[in-house]
């Protein structure tokens, strides 16, 4: 990515930004509840001063949220995570928001990740062990979160190829592209505290034996650790920074 499209990138993740914090707090001022309608995206365009892409993004965060719902009709509603008794500022609502939707979705990976890890364990071909392997490496030496997200994104996809079921493939890969925007922005706060690759570990290590059991263990704690660290340094409701301490 050359300077110029990287600041474009910047800039624009700077306005969805905006945008989702400027939609939070009109929820939040308005007392609306879920299920009441949204301004259309032409008025919030307008009101927001945004153009149609930065907007899409910030309703995508959004939606992954639970703030907002969108129909097949494309109207915008309020979501079943907003309710009377969530605090009232953008940034308090919106870490609570990340924390119960990080928690109910690492709940669902720690029911079928450990299961994919020892079915993984196998069938993985020796390709696939030496790309795990390489990615690894590559995380050993990563200081840039993008880069270190990017990288334990694709170790965990190469595990769901290594189960050689494409239905259990494709359910791996829409709890990951829900939790993405979540963990993303986790890595870019938390990154110097979480430091995955030493938890990969103990799994390729039991992928490359073809160890169910072991694979499907160190799958399981893997995830255990991620949610413990959450809960402590991330995404307590009331606190929207991670703790440094």
């Amino acid at each position: 990515m050359s300077v110029i499209n990287k600041s474009k990138s910047l800039a624009r993740a700077g306005l969805v930004d905006q945008a989702v914090d400027a939609i939070l707090v009109m929820i939040a001022e308005q007392g609306l509840q879920p299920g009441d309608h949204l301004p259309s995206q032409a008025d919030l365009m307008e009101q927001l001063g945004i153009g149609r892409t930065s907007l899409r993004e910030a309703i995508q965060r959004l939606v992954v949220l639970g703030a907002v719902t969108v129909t097949s009709g494309k109207r915008m509603s309020v979501g079943p995570m907003i309710r009377s008794n969530r605090p009232a500022t953008a940034a308090e609502l919106e870490a609570s928001m990340r924390h119960a939707a990080l928690r109910e979705l690492t709940e669902v990976r720690d029911l079928l990740e450990p299961q994919a890890a020892a079915l993984a364990a196998q069938r993985i071909t020796d390709d696939l062990v030496l790309r795990l392997e390489n990615i690894v490496d590559e995380m050993k030496v990563s200081k840039d979160s993008a880069t270190d997200f990017h990288l334990n994104t694709q170790f965990h996809a190469t595990i769901a190829e290594a189960t050689q079921n494409e239905a259990l493939q494709h359910i791996l890969k829409v709890v990951a592209d829900m939790l993405a925007p979540l963990q993303g922005h986790m890595y870019e706060r938390a990154l110097e505290n979480y430091r995955a690759d030493q938890e990969h570990l103990p799994i390729l290590q039991a992928l490359k034996n073809r160890d169910p059991d072991k694979a499907r263990k160190a799958m399981h704690d893997h995830i255990g650790i991620f949610s413990r660290f959450v809960a402590s340094n991330y995404a307590n409701p009331s606190n929207s920074e991670p703790d440094s301490s």
